[in-house]
Protein backbone atom coordinates (compact mmCIF):
# COMPACT_ATOMS: atom_id res chain seq x y z
CA UNK A 1 0.00 0.00 0.00
CA UNK A 2 1.73 3.17 -1.19
CA UNK A 3 0.21 5.90 0.94
CA UNK A 4 2.26 9.08 1.16
CA UNK A 5 3.88 9.80 4.54
CA UNK A 6 2.01 13.12 4.51
CA UNK A 7 -1.29 11.27 4.81
CA UNK A 8 -0.22 9.30 7.87
CA UNK A 9 1.62 9.96 11.08
CA UNK A 10 5.23 8.86 11.46
CA UNK A 11 4.18 6.32 14.10
CA UNK A 12 1.52 4.85 11.83
CA UNK A 13 3.99 4.60 8.95
CA UNK A 14 6.44 2.74 11.19
CA UNK A 15 3.79 0.29 12.37
CA UNK A 16 2.56 -0.44 8.87
CA UNK A 17 6.06 -1.12 7.54
CA UNK A 18 7.36 -3.08 10.53
CA UNK A 19 7.11 -6.43 8.75
CA UNK A 20 9.17 -5.16 5.81
CA UNK A 21 12.09 -3.81 7.85
CA UNK A 22 15.37 -5.61 8.45
CA UNK A 23 16.10 -6.85 12.01
CA UNK A 24 18.39 -3.86 12.62
CA UNK A 25 15.81 -1.41 11.28
CA UNK A 26 13.15 -2.98 13.50
CA UNK A 27 15.35 -2.15 16.51
CA UNK A 28 15.18 1.52 15.48
CA UNK A 29 11.42 1.21 15.02
CA UNK A 30 10.90 -0.29 18.47
CA UNK A 31 12.97 2.44 20.11
CA UNK A 32 10.83 5.13 18.46
CA UNK A 33 7.51 3.42 19.22
CA UNK A 34 8.26 2.54 22.82
CA UNK A 35 10.05 5.73 23.86
CA UNK A 36 8.85 9.34 24.20
CA UNK A 37 7.72 10.92 20.89
CA UNK A 38 10.58 13.43 21.05
CA UNK A 39 13.22 10.70 20.78
CA UNK A 40 13.20 11.00 16.99
CA UNK A 41 14.21 14.64 17.30
CA UNK A 42 17.65 13.62 18.57
CA UNK A 43 20.53 13.37 16.12
CA UNK A 44 20.68 10.31 13.88
CA UNK A 45 23.92 9.29 15.61
CA UNK A 46 22.25 9.43 19.02
CA UNK A 47 19.25 7.43 17.77
CA UNK A 48 21.59 4.83 16.25
CA UNK A 49 23.43 4.56 19.58
CA UNK A 50 20.17 4.06 21.49
CA UNK A 51 19.08 1.30 19.11
CA UNK A 52 22.52 -0.32 18.97
CA UNK A 53 22.77 0.01 15.18
CA UNK A 54 24.94 1.85 12.70
CA UNK A 55 24.29 5.30 11.23
CA UNK A 56 23.57 3.90 7.74
CA UNK A 57 20.88 1.67 9.29
CA UNK A 58 19.04 4.76 10.54
CA UNK A 59 19.34 6.30 7.06
CA UNK A 60 17.90 3.16 5.44
CA UNK A 61 15.13 3.13 8.05
CA UNK A 62 13.90 6.65 7.26
CA UNK A 63 14.20 5.94 3.53
CA UNK A 64 11.96 2.89 3.96
CA UNK A 65 9.37 5.20 5.56
CA UNK A 66 9.35 7.29 2.39
CA UNK A 67 11.55 10.20 3.50
CA UNK A 68 14.49 11.45 1.45
CA UNK A 69 16.71 12.10 4.49
CA UNK A 70 16.77 12.26 8.28
CA UNK A 71 16.03 16.00 8.30
CA UNK A 72 12.80 15.45 6.39
CA UNK A 73 11.87 12.66 8.81
CA UNK A 74 12.43 15.00 11.77
CA UNK A 75 10.37 17.77 10.17
CA UNK A 76 7.46 15.36 9.70
CA UNK A 77 7.84 14.28 13.33
CA UNK A 78 7.76 17.92 14.52
CA UNK A 79 4.59 18.54 12.55
CA UNK A 80 3.06 15.36 13.97
CA UNK A 81 3.86 16.36 17.56
CA UNK A 82 2.39 19.81 16.95
CA UNK A 83 -0.79 18.37 15.44
CA UNK A 84 -1.13 15.76 18.17
CA UNK A 85 -1.49 18.37 20.91
CA UNK A 86 -3.66 20.82 18.94
CA UNK A 87 -6.69 21.85 21.00
CA UNK A 88 -10.22 22.20 19.57
CA UNK A 89 -9.92 25.99 19.92
CA UNK A 90 -6.64 26.03 17.98
CA UNK A 91 -8.22 23.83 15.31
CA UNK A 92 -11.18 26.22 15.05
CA UNK A 93 -8.87 29.24 14.67
CA UNK A 94 -6.76 27.46 12.06
CA UNK A 95 -9.92 26.71 10.09
CA UNK A 96 -11.02 30.37 10.25
CA UNK A 97 -7.58 31.56 9.11
CA UNK A 98 -7.56 29.22 6.11
CA UNK A 99 -11.23 29.62 5.16
CA UNK A 100 -11.78 30.57 1.52
CA UNK A 101 -14.67 32.49 0.01
CA UNK A 102 -15.89 29.44 -1.95
CA UNK A 103 -19.38 28.15 -1.30
CA UNK A 104 -19.40 25.60 1.54
CA UNK A 105 -22.08 23.43 -0.03
CA UNK A 106 -20.28 23.03 -3.35
CA UNK A 107 -16.91 22.26 -1.80
CA UNK A 108 -17.83 20.07 1.16
CA UNK A 109 -18.75 17.00 -0.87
CA UNK A 110 -15.41 16.71 -2.58
CA UNK A 111 -13.50 17.36 0.66
CA UNK A 112 -15.49 14.76 2.59
CA UNK A 113 -15.17 12.28 -0.26
CA UNK A 114 -11.45 12.90 -0.35
CA UNK A 115 -10.83 12.26 3.35
CA UNK A 116 -13.00 9.14 3.30
CA UNK A 117 -11.13 7.79 0.25
CA UNK A 118 -7.76 8.70 1.79
CA UNK A 119 -8.68 6.93 5.03
CA UNK A 120 -9.76 3.77 3.23
CA UNK A 121 -6.59 3.72 1.11
CA UNK A 122 -4.48 4.16 4.23
CA UNK A 123 -5.89 1.14 6.06
CA UNK A 124 -3.44 -1.67 6.74
CA UNK A 125 -5.01 -4.87 5.28
CA UNK A 126 -3.51 -6.93 8.10
CA UNK A 127 -4.99 -4.71 10.81
CA UNK A 128 -8.32 -4.66 9.00
CA UNK A 129 -8.30 -8.44 8.75
CA UNK A 130 -7.42 -8.85 12.43
CA UNK A 131 -10.25 -6.53 13.44
CA UNK A 132 -12.76 -8.46 11.34
CA UNK A 133 -11.53 -11.79 12.71
CA UNK A 134 -11.88 -10.62 16.30
CA UNK A 135 -15.37 -9.19 15.79
CA UNK A 136 -16.58 -12.27 13.91
CA UNK A 137 -15.57 -14.67 16.69
CA UNK A 138 -18.96 -15.38 18.28
CA UNK A 139 -17.52 -17.30 21.24
CA UNK A 140 -16.35 -14.03 22.73
CA UNK A 141 -18.29 -10.92 23.70
CA UNK A 142 -17.71 -7.55 22.06
CA UNK A 143 -18.04 -4.25 23.90
CA UNK A 144 -17.58 -0.84 22.29
CA UNK A 145 -16.83 2.49 23.91
CA UNK A 146 -15.84 5.98 22.88
CA UNK A 147 -15.21 9.48 24.11
CA UNK A 148 -16.98 12.81 24.15
CA UNK A 149 -18.26 12.60 20.57
CA UNK A 150 -16.84 9.31 19.35
CA UNK A 151 -19.18 7.34 21.61
CA UNK A 152 -21.83 7.97 18.95
CA UNK A 153 -19.79 5.91 16.47
CA UNK A 154 -19.20 3.21 19.11
CA UNK A 155 -22.95 3.01 19.61
CA UNK A 156 -23.52 2.84 15.84
CA UNK A 157 -20.96 0.06 15.33
CA UNK A 158 -22.37 -1.99 18.20
CA UNK A 159 -25.93 -1.50 16.94
CA UNK A 160 -25.02 -2.81 13.51
CA UNK A 161 -23.11 -5.77 14.92
CA UNK A 162 -26.08 -6.63 17.13
CA UNK A 163 -28.11 -7.17 13.96
CA UNK A 164 -25.82 -9.97 12.78
CA UNK A 165 -24.41 -11.63 15.93
CA UNK A 166 -25.01 -12.09 19.64
CA UNK A 167 -22.90 -10.89 22.56
CA UNK A 168 -22.39 -7.25 21.55
CA UNK A 169 -22.81 -4.28 23.86
CA UNK A 170 -21.95 -0.62 24.40
CA UNK A 171 -20.19 0.72 27.49
CA UNK A 172 -21.75 4.05 28.59
CA UNK A 173 -19.44 6.83 29.70
CA UNK A 174 -20.52 6.79 33.36
CA UNK A 175 -17.83 5.42 35.67
CA UNK A 176 -20.19 2.89 37.27
CA UNK A 177 -21.01 1.38 33.86
CA UNK A 178 -17.35 1.14 32.90
CA UNK A 179 -16.42 -0.53 36.16
CA UNK A 180 -19.27 -3.01 35.70
CA UNK A 181 -18.24 -3.75 32.11
CA UNK A 182 -14.65 -4.40 33.17
CA UNK A 183 -15.78 -6.73 35.94
CA UNK A 184 -17.75 -8.80 33.41
CA UNK A 185 -15.00 -9.05 30.78
CA UNK A 186 -13.61 -12.50 30.18
CA UNK A 187 -10.35 -13.55 28.57
CA UNK A 188 -10.43 -13.19 24.77
CA UNK A 189 -13.44 -10.85 24.84
CA UNK A 190 -13.03 -7.92 22.47
CA UNK A 191 -13.01 -4.22 23.34
CA UNK A 192 -13.54 -1.76 20.48
CA UNK A 193 -12.25 1.65 21.54
CA UNK A 194 -12.77 4.95 19.70
CA UNK A 195 -10.21 7.54 20.79
CA UNK A 196 -9.29 10.71 18.92
CA UNK A 197 -7.15 13.82 19.36
CA UNK A 198 -7.46 15.26 22.85
CA UNK A 199 -7.28 11.58 23.79
CA UNK A 200 -9.36 10.75 26.84
CA UNK A 201 -7.77 9.24 29.91
CA UNK A 202 -10.75 7.12 30.96
CA UNK A 203 -11.00 5.48 27.54
CA UNK A 204 -7.28 4.66 27.67
CA UNK A 205 -7.53 3.32 31.21
CA UNK A 206 -10.49 1.10 30.33
CA UNK A 207 -8.69 -0.33 27.29
CA UNK A 208 -5.48 -0.86 29.29
CA UNK A 209 -7.34 -2.63 32.11
CA UNK A 210 -9.22 -4.77 29.60
CA UNK A 211 -5.94 -5.75 27.90
CA UNK A 212 -4.45 -6.68 31.28
CA UNK A 213 -7.46 -8.96 31.87
CA UNK A 214 -6.73 -10.82 28.62
CA UNK A 215 -9.17 -9.05 26.33
CA UNK A 216 -8.26 -8.08 22.77
CA UNK A 217 -8.40 -4.41 21.76
CA UNK A 218 -9.49 -2.98 18.41
CA UNK A 219 -8.72 0.73 18.16
CA UNK A 220 -10.30 3.36 15.90
CA UNK A 221 -8.19 6.53 16.04
CA UNK A 222 -6.76 9.44 14.05
CA UNK A 223 -3.43 9.59 12.14
CA UNK A 224 -1.58 10.85 15.23
CA UNK A 225 -2.55 7.71 17.15
CA UNK A 226 -4.18 7.43 20.55
CA UNK A 227 -1.84 6.11 23.28
CA UNK A 228 -3.98 2.96 23.14
CA UNK A 229 -2.17 2.13 19.88
CA UNK A 230 0.78 0.96 21.98
CA UNK A 231 -1.07 -2.21 23.01
CA UNK A 232 -3.95 -2.50 20.50
CA UNK A 233 -4.31 -5.78 18.61
CA UNK A 234 -5.78 -4.05 15.55
CA UNK A 235 -5.34 -0.41 14.59
CA UNK A 236 -7.79 1.42 12.28
CA UNK A 237 -6.91 5.04 11.54
CA UNK A 238 -9.03 7.66 9.81
CA UNK A 239 -8.52 11.25 8.69
CA UNK A 240 -10.35 13.86 10.76
CA UNK A 241 -9.60 17.14 8.96
CA UNK A 242 -12.80 17.99 7.10
CA UNK A 243 -14.64 20.99 5.63
CA UNK A 244 -15.62 22.54 8.97
CA UNK A 245 -14.10 24.00 12.14
CA UNK A 246 -14.82 20.68 13.86
CA UNK A 247 -12.98 17.43 13.29
CA UNK A 248 -14.91 15.00 11.12
CA UNK A 249 -15.98 11.49 12.12
CA UNK A 250 -17.34 10.74 8.64
CA UNK A 251 -14.30 8.63 7.61
CA UNK A 252 -14.49 6.69 10.88
CA UNK A 253 -18.17 5.91 10.27
CA UNK A 254 -17.28 4.73 6.76
CA UNK A 255 -14.59 2.39 8.09
CA UNK A 256 -16.97 1.10 10.77
CA UNK A 257 -19.49 0.24 8.06
CA UNK A 258 -16.78 -1.56 6.07
CA UNK A 259 -15.89 -3.57 9.19
CA UNK A 260 -19.53 -4.57 9.76
CA UNK A 261 -19.89 -5.61 6.11
CA UNK A 262 -16.74 -7.74 6.31
CA UNK A 263 -17.90 -9.33 9.58
CA UNK A 264 -21.28 -10.16 7.99
CA UNK A 265 -19.51 -11.80 5.06
CA UNK A 266 -17.28 -13.75 7.44
CA UNK A 267 -20.27 -15.03 9.43
CA UNK A 268 -22.10 -16.00 6.24
CA UNK A 269 -25.41 -17.83 6.71
CA UNK A 270 -25.26 -17.39 10.48
CA UNK A 271 -25.33 -13.60 10.04
CA UNK A 272 -28.27 -13.86 7.64
CA UNK A 273 -30.24 -16.07 10.05
CA UNK A 274 -29.55 -13.74 12.98
CA UNK A 275 -30.49 -10.69 10.90
CA UNK A 276 -33.81 -12.31 9.93
CA UNK A 277 -34.62 -13.04 13.58
CA UNK A 278 -33.61 -9.53 14.59
CA UNK A 279 -35.70 -7.87 11.90
CA UNK A 280 -38.74 -10.04 12.62
CA UNK A 281 -38.78 -8.60 16.13
CA UNK A 282 -37.73 -5.07 15.19
CA UNK A 283 -40.32 -4.75 12.44
CA UNK A 284 -43.13 -5.43 14.87
CA UNK A 285 -41.99 -2.45 16.94
CA UNK A 286 -41.18 -0.12 14.07
CA UNK A 287 -44.55 -0.83 12.38
CA UNK A 288 -46.55 -0.35 15.58
CA UNK A 289 -47.36 3.28 14.74
CA UNK A 290 -48.61 4.31 12.33
CA UNK A 291 -50.21 1.14 11.02
CA UNK A 292 -48.76 0.63 7.50
CA UNK A 293 -52.07 -0.87 6.39
CA UNK A 294 -54.14 2.08 7.48
CA UNK A 295 -53.40 5.70 6.74
CA UNK A 296 -54.46 7.80 9.77
CA UNK A 297 -56.34 11.04 9.42
CA UNK A 298 -53.77 13.87 9.29
CA UNK A 299 -55.50 15.86 12.02
CA UNK A 300 -55.81 12.85 14.31
CA UNK A 301 -52.16 11.95 13.82
CA UNK A 302 -50.99 15.48 14.55
CA UNK A 303 -53.18 15.63 17.61
CA UNK A 304 -51.59 12.49 19.00
CA UNK A 305 -48.08 13.90 18.51
CA UNK A 306 -48.24 17.37 19.96
CA UNK A 307 -45.06 19.23 20.74
CA UNK A 308 -44.88 21.88 23.40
Amino acid sequence: MNTSPALRSVSESIRQRMGKLSPAERRVARILLSGPPTMGLESSARLAQRAGVSGPTVSRFVANLGFTNYAEFQQALREELSARVMTPVEYYRKYRDSQSSSDLLSGSGSILGGIVASSVRGLDPEDFGRAVGLLAERRHRVVALGGWFSHFVADYLAGRLQEIRTGVGVVPQAVSHRVSALAELAKKDVVVAFDFRRYERDTHDFARAARDRGASVVLFTDPWLSPIAEFADALLTAQVVGPSPFESLAPTVAIAEMIVTAVAESLGDDAVAHFERFCAIADSWIAAWPDPGKQPEPRAWLGAHRTY
